[in-house]
């Protein structure tokens, strides 16, 4: 059964807006808990058990896909690129999988306290849903994600072989990706073209 964790002393620490985030992502992993779990129980008789089963298979790797946002439990330094593979790992066998669409992830060796790596590893998430969701469409495809270190800069980029320039994401999704990148004192930017969209998320490695 997957559970919530609760963290005070990091969440403590974080802005308001930031806290009610993790509030309910631990109210949505108990409840798709829940409702795996009755499934599960539903799956185990009657002809409907396989579909039970694969829904049930389903949510279970969309819980672990959301568990994986979570605030890390820890105050100490992380390796980003370890985050963000496991986070890309557990998108791809939620959603991306299904669709035949590869996620690759190649990063430098970063170290971020736990509280950038966590918004870095929202902003990397949404920003691979819009490419999935906005760039591919409806058709397969490959999404990339790239770490990189530069003096005191981190670059981010994703970017996907979508005909992007026809299906962008919607504003909503661009100003929580921004507001995100401003909490790291970061900038993003946008690209779309023909074949395919580039989504580049700069911020400083070391805050002042």
């Amino acid at each position: 059964m997957l559970t919530g964790r609760a963290n005070p002393s990091s969440a403590s620490c974080q802005p308001l807006a930031s806290h009610l985030i993790e509030e309910i992502s631990h109210r949505v992993i108990n409840e798709y808990g829940e409702v795996i779990a009755i499934l599960s129980l539903a799956a185990s008789v009657g002809e409907a058990a396989p579909a039970l089963r694969r829904a049930a298979d389903r949510l279970l790797t969309m819980a672990e896909a959301h568990q994986s946002l979570l605030v890390p439990i820890t105050e100490e330094y992380i390796d980003l690129g370890d985050h963000v593979g496991k986070l890309c790992h557990s998108l791809s066998r939620a959603s991306l999988d299904e669709r035949s669409i590869q996620l690759t992830v190649a990063t430098d060796e970063i170290r971020l306290d736990a509280a950038r790596c966590w918004r870095v590893g929202l902003i990397v998430s949404e920003l691979v849903r819009n490419a999935a969701r906005h760039g591919l469409g409806d058709s397969h495809g490959s999404i990339r994600v790239s770490l990189n270190r530069s003096g005191n800069s981190v670059w981010c980029v994703v970017c996907d072989d979508g005909c992007a320039a026809y299906h962008r994401p919607e504003e909503g999704g661009r100003r929580l990706i921004r507001a995100l990148t401003a909490e790291i004192g970061g900038s993003a930017q946008w690209k779309f073209t023909p074949r395919g969209s580039v989504a580049c998320v700069c911020f400083p490695l070391i805050t002042s």
